[in-house]
């Protein structure tokens, strides 16, 4: 389970689901306008949040303990959330909140 704070403001430049999962990582970061961090929560289904800056870029958070492989895949899922992309070409058990001005969004 990961949360996605989000606000209006997203990358200009889009980009199709198959992008988000094949473009190399510093090419899709650079894309989409995000950086990376870590957070200490560390529980089991936690994957990671994103938080959204007013000039439109955003920071993902990643759990301390988390392999590569689980950094790349919540990567990727988070972005495609955050860009309003079908998320289909990712694991089922991934989901995502939405928090918009304070609200969970549906």
């Amino acid at each position: 389970m990961s949360n996605l704070a989000s606000s209006t403001a997203l990358p200009s430049t889009p980009l199709t689901p198959e992008q988000v999962c094949d473009l190399p990582m510093g090419e899709l970061l650079a894309r989409v306008n995000v950086a990376f961090d870590t957070t200490e929560i560390n529980e089991p289904g936690f994957f990671g949040y994103v938080t959204i800056q007013n000039s439109g870029g955003a920071t993902i958070y990643l759990p301390s303990q988390a392999s590569s492989l689980q950094r790349d895949i919540a990567t990727r899922f988070l972005i495609a959330t955050r860009l309003g992309l079908p998320t289909d070409l990712f694991p089922d058990v991934l989901q995502a909140t939405v928090i918009r001005d304070g609200e969970v969004q549906a």
